[in-house]
C-alpha cells in the first residue's frame, strides 16, 4: 500500500506521544474517524520491516511506540518520496489550483489528470469543490473556462496575488515533504527555484548589510521557497499597462524603504548571475515581502520615522502594565523589540500578506492569562493603527510581552554551566530564557544560541546542560530537547536534570511509575494526562521548595 499524507501525520503524531494514546484518542486530534486510524495502522505495518513488532493499540491503553518502533518509524518517513506518495482531495486541490495560476500553457482537465494521477471524475469533483472553497474565501476568486486558457481564476490583480501567495503560505508551512517534493516536480519550477535559493544564499549577508536589518531565517527560507511561484503567478496574468499602473499606485510607498534598495540589488544579483530579469513590479513585491517578514534585528528600531509608531507603544507598555498583574522587566529594550516586530506587521496588514503563528494553541493553553491580557489590551493598538489583530498576531504579541516580563528568580550559587541553544528567532529565545529562569537559580542560565552561534564556540565551552528546541540537535554535551513553549513535562526534565542527576534523568521511569499508580483509578488516557501533568508540576514546585530550604 502507498502511504499519504494521512499515514504521515500519523506518524508523526506517534513519534511525538510520550504516554499511550487510544484509537478514539488519535482520531479526535487527527480529525479522522477511528476507522481510518486502523486502516492507516495497518499500511504502517505493511510498510515496516518484518523484524519490527507492528503497532498495534492495547485495549483501555492505547499505542506507545517503543524506541525500536520509533527508530523504524522515522526510516519510514525520511525514505518516503513522491513517487510513493498519495494525494489527498486538499492536497491535489492545492496543486491544481497553483498549476492553474502558474501555468503557461492552456489548462485542460486531460492535463490535471496527468498532474494529479486521478479519474477523470476525481479531477472533475476536485473543481468542483476548489469552486466551492472559493466561494467562502475571503478572496472571492472566480474559476472560469475559455478557448484559449482553458481553466482559468479570475480577480483584480492585487487581491490574486494576495491569494497565491496565502495558497503558497499554507502549502509550505504545513505540506508534507513529498507533497511539495511533487509540487516542485510537477510544475517545472525546480531550476528558478534553485537559481532563486543561490542568489539568496550567496548575497544574503550583503542584502541585510544594505537594509541594516536581519530577517528571520525561517522567514528568510518561506522566501526562497514562495518567491519564485509568486513571480510565476504574476507573470502569468499578462497584464496590461492600465493595470499595471494601477498596481505601482499601490506600491508606491515602498520605494521610500531601504527594503527597495535591497530588492533592486537582488534584482541585479539575479540579472547578473541567472539572466533573470525582474521588471519594476517584481521588485516592488519582492520589497514588500522584505517589509513584511519578521526581523530578528533592525538598526531603524529608533529612527525618527517611526516616532508614531513608538509613541502608541510606549503607550501600550504601560497600559498593559496598569492593565494586568505583570511587569515589564526592561520597557527600552521591549519598545525596540516591540518596534521591530509591528513595524513588519503593519506592513502585512497593509498589503494583506498572510502569516500565523504555529505555536498558537500552546501559547494559548499554557499562559491563557498572558494572551488573555493581551488580546484586551491589544484593542488600543487596534484602534491606534485602524487594524484588526487576529490570534495569530495576539500570539505573536503574547511571545513578546511574555519574554520581557519580571519574574521571581532564586539568586543561587553557581553551580552548572547550561546554555539555550534555538532557532524559533529572538523572542521565542527570549521567552524560552525567562520561562526556565523561573524554575533554575539565574546564573545557571550562561548564554542564548542559535545552533549556528552554538557550533561556533561550541569547543571553547565548559558545558554541563544544552536546553534546545531543535529535533536532530547532536552534540556531546548533554542535551535536553523541549519545546518552544515549556510544557510541564520539560520543567520536570529539566529540574530532574539538575538536582537528581541519574538513571532518572529522563523523566522516563517517574512518569511509567504514575501512571501505573493511576491507571486503577483514572480510566481515561486523556484525564489520566491531566493529572499526571499535574502532579508532575506539583513535583517540580516541591523540588524548587526544597531547595529555597535547603539555601536557608
Amino acid at each position: 500500500m502507498a502511504i499519504d499524507k494521512s499515514s504521515s501525520a500519523l506518524l508523526q503524531h506517534l513519534l511525538y506521544l510520550t504516554t499511550p494514546e487510544t484509537v478514539s484518542n488519535m482520531a479526535k486530534n487527527l480529525g479522522q474517524s477511528r476507522r481510518k486510524i486502523y486502516y492507516h495502522l495497518d499500511k504502517i505495518n505493511e510498510a515496516l520491516p518484518e523484524s519490527i513488532p507492528p503497532l498495534t493499540p492495547l485495549s483501555r491503553i492505547g499505542l506507545l511506540l517503543t524506541p525500536e518502533q520509533k527508530e523504524a518509524c522515522r526510516l519510514l518517513l525520511e525514505q518516503m518520496d513522491s513517487y510513493s506518495y498519495m494525494l489527498n482531495s486538499q492536497e491535489r486541490i492545492q496543486l491544481l489550483t497553483l498549476y492553474i495560476v502558474i501555468a503557461t500553457e492552456r489548462v485542460t482537465i486531460e492535463k490535471m489528470q496527468q498532474l494529479t494521477e486521478v479519474s477523470r471524475n476525481t479531477v472533475l469533483s476536485d473543481l468542483s469543490e476548489m469552486r466551492r472553497l472559493l466561494r467562502l474565501d475571503q478572496f472571492q476568486l472566480t474559476l472560469t473556462t475559455t478557448k484559449t486558457q482553458g481553466y482559468v481564476l479570475r480577480a483584480q490583480p492585487f487581491v490574486k496575488l494576495q491569494y497565491v501567495y496565502h495558497l503558497l503560505y499554507s502549502i509550505f508551512s504545513d505540506g508534507a515533504a513529498p507533497f511539495l517534493s511533487i509540487v516542485k516536480e510537477k510544475l517545472n519550477l525546480v531550476d528558478l527555484l534553485a537559481d532563486f535559493e543561490q542568489i539568496a544564499r550567496q548575497e544574503w549577508i550583503h542584502l541585510e548589510t544594505i537594509v541594516g536589518k536581519q530577517i528571520n531565517r525561517q522567514e528568510l527560507t518561506l522566501l526562497t521557497q514562495i518567491f519564485p511561484y509568486l513571480l510565476q503567478a504574476y507573470r502569468n496574468m499578462n497584464l496590461d499597462a492600465e493595470q499595471k499602473a494601477v498596481l505601482q499606485v499601490d506600491f508606491a510607498q515602498v520605494h521610500e524603504r531601504v527594503e527597495y534598495k535591497a530588492a533592486q540589488y537582488f534584482a541585479d544579483c539575479l540579472q547578473a548571475s541567472k539572466e533573470i530579469h525582474l521588471d519594476s513590479i517584481e521588485v516592488e513585491i519582492l520589497t514588500i515581502l522584505l517589509l513584511s517578514y519578521r526581523k530578528d534585528r533592525d538598526l531603524h528600531a529608533t529612527s525618527e520615522d517611526f516616532v508614531d509608531l513608538r509613541t502608541t507603544l510606549e503607550h501600550y507598555i504601560w497600559y498593559f502594565q496598569n492593565q494586568s498583574k505583570y511587569i515589564v522587566d526592561k520597557p527600552e529594550e521591549l519598545l525596540n523589540q516591540l518596534t521591530m516586530h509591528f513595524k513588519a506587521l503593519l506592513f502585512r496588514k497593509r498589503y494583506g500578506i498572510f502569516s500565523k503563528n504555529p505555536l498558537l494553541e500552546q501559547i494559548k493553553s499554557k499562559y491563557p492569562d498572558l494572551f488573555a491580557y493581551c488580546r484586551v489590551t491589544a484593542k488600543l493598538l487596534e484602534e491606534a493603527w485602524e487594524v484588526q489583530l487576529t490570534d495569530d498576531d495576539i500570539a505573536d504579541l503574547s511571545i513578546q510581552m511574555g519574554g520581557s516580563l519580571k519574574t521571581p528568580v532564586d539568586k543561587g550559587q553557581e553551580i552548572l554551566h547550561i546554555y539555550l541553544v534555538s532557532d524559533e528567532g529572538i523572542a521565542i529565545q527570549k521567552m524560552l530564557l525567562k520561562q526556565i529562569q523561573y524554575h533554575l537559580p539565574n546564573e545557571m542560565i550562561h548564554a542564548v544560541f542559535t545552533t549556528e552561534q552554538y557550533r561556533s564556540v561550541e569547543d571553547l565551552l565548559e558545558v554541563d546542560l544544552v536546553i534546545t528546541t531543535s529535533e536532530d540537535f547532536e552534540v556531546t554535551a548533554p542535551t535536553l530537547q523541549v519545546s518552544p513553549i515549556l510544557e510541564s513535562r520539560d520543567i520536570h526534565r529539566i529540574q530532574q536534570f539538575i538536582y537528581e542527576p541519574g538513571p532518572l534523568s529522563s523523566g522516563l521511569e517517574l512518569r511509567q511509575q504514575l501512571e501505573k499508580l493511576l491507571s486503577p483509578y483514572v480510566s481515561s488516557p486523556d484525564d489520566m494526562k491531566a493529572l499526571r501533568y499535574q502532579i508532575e508540576k506539583l513535583y517540580g514546585q516541591r523540588m524548587n521548595l526544597s531547595q529555597r530550604m535547603e539555601g536557608e
